[in-house]
């Protein structure tokens, strides 16, 4: 998504400033949406000014240049306020400032912050607010408040302090907009916000980034429909997979070999999920060993482990209770209601019993052929709908790992185990039954492309849950 490259006079430019350690990477790793960018907790791993932009296709929606932080802000001053007479002539002496000592080391840092600035861009200045407001942060705002360009201040919440308010009535002093913004944590829609916000700096560049702003909703709503076909496919594949054993040997000493080389085949099938989820929202650099584990093969005969990614025994009974009945529904439907509504009836009743007593064994285990010579056993597909739901549930929190993890993250995915009931607790009655229903369906057979469409749209009501704050 981003490349380092020049821009050109119609590109939005900001310079990302501020004093070593403030976040400003992660701002830049953020809203460029590369996970490239060096990012660390020591002092000054940005040593030189990186540019990076935004891509749309092949239209450059902003670009974004990384500095380093300041350095000698305080000298800067001094040096200027022998060189200017006026506040007028102050942008001209920092000129000649960077002109007199970019090549000394001493100033290497603060002159490479400088240059962006001083040739146009707009700035974005980011702030630890965890440290206290002293001479050295005045320094650095009065030396940008003589560029006279125009800029933004962020404040960047590493950790509660109360520092806040005194940070907010000194950076209003400097700028003409002030903002919170955490990198790390911040929601997609804040990412909007904030451009929105550095779209009234400047006046030139207002319609550029109000197109910006367009162009990544455009983008992640793209990004929200191909996650949603991956996730069907995923599931089709997963629920439906066999696995075809030699009869020869024990019955039981089969089964565990073929358990585990099914949960291999379950393993490699969610890696590719997750890998393609990644792919689709623009992450390179993850660690899912860090945090996520696999099911292991003892957890597929352990309800205990698998039960926890689906949903309550309860809950499932009620849902499948009514699932069971939509399927009847349809089996009315198809003989013209001459049966009297009995398919609902009894499918009410099997679903209802299947999802409050269902058996221990997740997967059908049975003779696939007895013909001398070709004996075989079948391992799946997958038969218990508590299981069903847990693969679904694993699937639907790797897709909300990637909805809500900011760029400039670089701790190791956690997939936990509870999301899946509190994200149907935002859906109306009718949509979690159906989501029973469609999980149910995959186990039987494949969907067809209606059902497939349908499957999609629930499972975008259910991202669109994901977004919104547990507290809700």
């Amino acid at each position: 998504m981003t490349t380092n490259s020049s821009s050109t006079a119609l590109t939005p430019v900001f310079a990302v400033v501020g004093h070593p350690n403030q976040g400003k990477s992660s701002l830049v790793s953020t809203l460029t949406q590369d996970d490239h960018i060096a990012v660390s907790p020591v002092s000054g791993t940005t040593r030189e000014a990186h540019r990076y932009q935004l891509m749309f296709g092949q239209t450059v929606l902003y670009e974004l240049i990384d500095t380093p932080g300041f350095q000698r802000a305080r000298q800067i001053i001094d040096w200027c306020e022998r060189h200017s007479d006026s506040a007028a002539g102050r942008p001209d002496a920092l000129r000649r400032f960077v002109g007199e000592h970019r090549h000394d080391p001493k100033f290497a840092d603060d002159c490479a912050l400088l240059v962006p600035v001083l040739a146009g861009a707009g700035i974005v200045y980011v702030v630890d607010t965890s440290q206290r407001f002293d001479a050295t942060f005045e320094a650095e705002l009065t030396v940008l408040s003589w560029t006279a360009q125009p800029r933004l201040a962020l404040l960047n919440p590493m950790r509660e302090t109360g520092n806040e308010a005194d940070w907010q009535v000194a950076l209003q002093q400097y700028f003409s907009l002030v903002r919170t913004f955490n990198p790390l944590q911040a929601p997609f829609e804040s990412h909007l916000a904030l451009l929105r916000s550095m779209a009234e700096i400047h006046l030139p560049w207002r319609d550029g980034l109000k197109r910006s702003v367009e162009a990544l909703s455009e983008q992640r709503q793209q990004r929200h429909q191909h996650s949603a076909e991956a996730l069907v496919l995923y599931l089709q594949n997963v629920l439906q997979h066999r696995l075809r054993l030699p009869l020869a040997g024990p019955k039981e000493q089969l089964k565990t070999q073929g358990l585990a080389q099914f949960n291999r085949d379950i393993q490699r099938q969610e890696q590719q999920l997750q890998g393609t989820l990644a792919e689709y929202y623009g992450h390179r650099k993850l660690d899912w060993k860090g945090e996520w584990q696999s099911l292991a093969t003892d957890d597929l005969l352990d309800a205990h482990e698998w039960r926890a990614w689906g949903l309550s025994r309860a809950r499932l009974a009620s849902l499948s209770g009514a699932a069971g009945a939509a399927s009847g529904l349809v089996v009315d439907a198809a003989v013209g209601g001459a049966s009297l509504l009995l398919g609902a009836v009894v499918g009410g009743t099997l679903g209802g019993l299947a999802g409050g007593f269902a058996g221990r064994d997740p997967l059908s285990f049975e003779v696939l052929s007895r013909v001398p010579g070709y004996e075989q056993w079948q391992l799946g597909p997958v038969s218990n709908l508590e299981f069903a739901l847990a693969l679904a549930g694993r699937s639907l929190r790797s897709w909300y790992q990637m909805r809500c993890r900011n760029h400039a993250r670089r701790d190791a995915v956690m997939l936990k185990q509870s999301d899946l009931s509190r994200w149907l607790d935002g859906l109306g009655r009718k949509q979690q039954v159906q989501w029973v229903y469609w999980v149910r369906k995959m186990m039987k057979r494949s969907l067809t492309e209606s059902e497939q469409s349908q499957l999609m749209g629930l499972i975008l009501a259910l991202g669109e849950q994901m977004d919104k704050p547990e507290s809700d």
